[in-house]
């Protein structure tokens, strides 16, 4: 048996093969399902979101059923608010003719009587139309009193024909308009705005001009009957109870658009604005109630103004059911908008429950499909199957759990298989470290075992890293035998080196320490010639400082001379003044004796006419004259003489101004002379500073170089005492290389990698 095959017990041993598997396995026992184990899971979640889906329909019908009994609930109103308009132009009508039949005027009764007839009619007609049937009925009753009562006999001063349609007003038009009120559900609306402007515009204010129109035809039975006292006391009551009637339905009216201004203010500038409007009318029922017709019947209110009252009633009533039917169309659209955005938010709902419901089918559907097919498959030994996990629900568990089920069946049998080759790889590696030790011990620790990944590989390993860590120690000590061999022939050569070193050293240190005693002669020299040269500039400084002073006392000087050269200035233009008003006076003087010659000019003449008796006073005038002559000659020489000391003023003045600019001149110039001489004593003091720092560095140079001496004798010293160090260290090199040369002849029995 060869070496292999006994290391190898699987080579000896036959593996035991694993059974194979049964062609079929006995089917479980299925025990009988019932009706939802027989469908799928799809037809599960389609019938759970059928079920669920029956009420959220049925609450859906009944919200949009909701929403649509509103809708046709205001349609309804709307229907209504356009039946108020025939019935406000039957009234229009009715009034004109009770007016026109009390008056006597036959062509206008007639024209309003089928005027009234038509209107009547077409109501008739529009209530049909709009299938308001007990409105209609209460209308075609209306028709048929209405024909009665064309029919009946007027009486006696219209005073039957104004009870009669008193009667009618409120027997039939005012029942018949509530009938329109309640069936058209103006009467129960419940929106707080709409029920307050219906109650105003569409109830109280239809009812007060009913009212006023059957007012309207007593007041005007009583002004024909006012002369008759029996029939004054019959129709007075009816009169006062229709006014206090009438007053209560328009305070009801006020009260209502009050309220409806409230809950909604754009009502205020149309129907509370109308509304407002018929205070006039108040005042006029208030009239008619207050008025006490068994003293008086002109206190009763006036037809003028009771007609007045009835048509801003009508219009009133007009614009009242134009802003109502604006009301009801309002809700009536916000109601198809809210009724809109119900149906698609509905529809919304269900195309995201109906996504969802899709969604969540197939997030169900298609893992448990994959995992059917899966199951099939490791069924049938494909262990590789696994599944995609991508939820962590129930399914994403059962997902899991088959992965890791297939994944260890997978396992096992590769475990298998691989312990097999295992083995037989063991086996090889083994035969093959075998020789690869054998090599080793022999000396070649080039050699290196195979690590595998089996038990023996650890072995390998730390042999082969024994072997390695033992030629890297064998190949630094070949590497440092070799190293202390050239390092010591190297050291050989650098003692050598180094003696001659030390030897040129001696030499040089002494030849500058020669030197440095040179050099300090001359600095010493230097140093006294820069203490010379600070004295000097110390006594250039003083005489630079003596001459700033000198400056200094010249410019107060010159400042002194300017100031007096400018005082004289001053007193010689003074002078000029004086001049100048000594011959304003010369020229009086003058004129005075030119004034003075003329006069005496004259007295001559006049003395002369004067005859003997004038001689004197001539001889007198002529004195005078001729001293007015010597006086204007005189006075030309002085003003002469003063032109000649003005031009001379004037003079010394130019000479004077020169004077000033020269002084001030000299001033500038010795103040310029002053200014370098500062600068001059400042360089000067900086001078004296340099020459005083160069002293005391030339003083610490003299210093210096007498310690370079000193250490440059030290270092021929050191020299010395180097060259016998030197000596000392060859020897040693010497015996170190004969060390070297025996080591590596120890070495080269071993085989090293490169």
């Amino acid at each position: 048996m060869s070496q292999n095959a006994r290391l190898d017990p699987f080579l000896n041993t036959a593996q035991p093969q694993p059974a194979r598997r049964k062609a079929a396995a006995a089917a479980p026992r299925q025990n009988r399902s019932s009706l939802l184990g027989r469908i799928g899971v799809g037809q599960k979640l389609a019938l759970t979101a059928g079920i669920f889906a029956l009420p959220i329909t049925a609450l859906l019908f009944l919200a949009v059923s909701g929403r649509e009994q509103d809708i046709n609930f205001i349609q309804r109103e709307q229907a209504g608010v356009s039946q108020i308009a025939d019935y406000q132009r039957f009234q229009t009508e009715l009034a004109s003719l009770v007016d026109a039949r009390i008056q006597g005027d036959a062509a206008a009764a007639t024209q309003a009587q089928e005027a009234a007839t038509q209107a009547l009619t077409a109501l008739e007609q529009s209530t049909g139309a709009a299938r308001l049937d007990t409105t209609q009925a209460s209308v075609a009753e209306m028709t048929e009193q209405w024909t009665q009562l064309q029919a009946s006999d007027l009486g006696p001063a219209g005073l039957l024909l104004a009870s009669n349609y008193k009667q009618f007003y409120e027997d039939q038009v005012l029942p018949s308009l509530n009938v329109l009120l309640q069936e058209s559900n103006l009467r129960l609306d419940s929106t707080a705005t709409s029920s307050f402007a219906i109650q105003a515009a569409l109830i109280r204010l239809p009812e007060v001009r009913a009212r006023l129109a059957a007012l309207t035809a007593l007041a005007t039975s009583l002004e024909e009957v006012k002369g008759q006292r029996d029939l004054v006391d019959i129709i007075a009551p009816q009169y006062r109870d229709l006014a206090v009637r009438a007053g209560v339905a328009l305070d009801d009216a006020f009260s209502s658009i009050k309220n409806a201004e409230a809950q909604d203010e754009s009502l205020t500038p149309t129907l509370g604005a109308a509304i407002r409007n018929l205070e006039p009318v108040r005042q006029a029922i208030a009239t008619a109630a207050n008025a006490d017709l068994l003293r008086s019947v002109d206190q009763r209110a006036s037809l003028g103004s009771l007609r007045s009252a009835a048509e801003q009633t009508a219009a009133a009533v007009t614009l009242g059911s134009e802003e109502v039917n604006r009301l009801l169309a309002d809700r009536l659209a916000a109601q198809r908008s809210a009724q809109l955005l119900e149906l698609l938010g509905v529809a919304l709902l269900t195309v995201l429950a109906a996504l969802l419901l899709v969604a969540v089918s197939r997030a169900i559907i298609n893992p448990l499909s994959q995992l059917a097919r899966s199951a099939r498959s490791l069924a049938q030994g494909d262990f590789g199957q696994t599944v995609q996990v991508n939820s962590q629900d129930e399914l994403g568990l059962v997902a899991v759990a088959f992965n890791e089920a297939s994944a260890q069946l997978q396992s096992n049998q590769e475990k298998n298989e691989l312990e097999r080759l295992e083995a037989t790889r063991l086996q090889s590696n083994i035969s093959e470290f075998l020789d690869v030790t054998m090599d080793i011990a022999e000396g070649d620790l080039t050699r290196r075992g195979q690590v595998t990944e089996d038990v023996l590989g650890n072995v390998v390993d730390s042999i082969n890293l024994m072997t390695a860590e033992l030629a890297d120690v064998l190949g630094d000590v070949q590497r440092a035998s070799t190293s202390v061999t050239g390092g010591s022939q190297a050291l050989l050569a650098t003692t050598e080196q180094i003696g001659l070193g030390t030897q040129l050293t001696a030499a040089e240190a002494a030849r500058v320490a020669a030197q440095v005693q040179s050099v300090t002669a001359a600095i010493r020299e230097v140093a006294l010639q820069a203490q010379n040269s600070a004295e000097t500039a110390r006594a250039a400084l003083k005489a630079s400082q003596q001459g700033q002073e000198a400056v200094t006392g010249t410019l107060d000087g010159m400042q002194n001379i300017r100031r007096e050269v400018q005082g004289v200035a001053k007193r010689i233009k003074g002078l000029g003044d004086r001049s100048l008003e000594i011959q304003e006076i010369v020229d009086t003087i003058s004129q005075i004796a030119r004034q003075t010659n003329l006069l005496a000019l004259n007295a001559s003449i006049e003395a002369a006419g004067a005859g003997e008796a004038g001689g004197r006073f001539s001889i007198v005038a002529d004195e005078v004259r001729k001293l007015a002559d010597t006086s204007g000659q005189a006075t030309a020489r002085i003003a002469t003489l003063i032109k000649n000391v003005q031009a001379e003023i004037q003079d010394v003045i130019v000479s004077v101004e020169d004077g000033t600019r020269e002084v001030e001149q000299g001033y500038r110039v010795a103040g310029t002379a002053g200014e370098r001489l500062r600068e001059i004593g400042a360089l000067t003091q900086q001078s004296a500073q340099l020459a005083e720092t160069i002293a005391t560095s030339q003083q610490a140079q003299v210093q210096g170089i007498e310690d370079m001496g000193s250490a440059v004798e030290q270092i021929a010293a050191v020299a010395r005492d180097s060259q016998d160090s030197v000596t000392q260290g060859r020897a040693a090199a010497e015996q170190l290389q004969t060390l070297a040369q025996n080591l590596n002849a120890s070495l080269t029995r071993f085989r090293l990698p490169s």
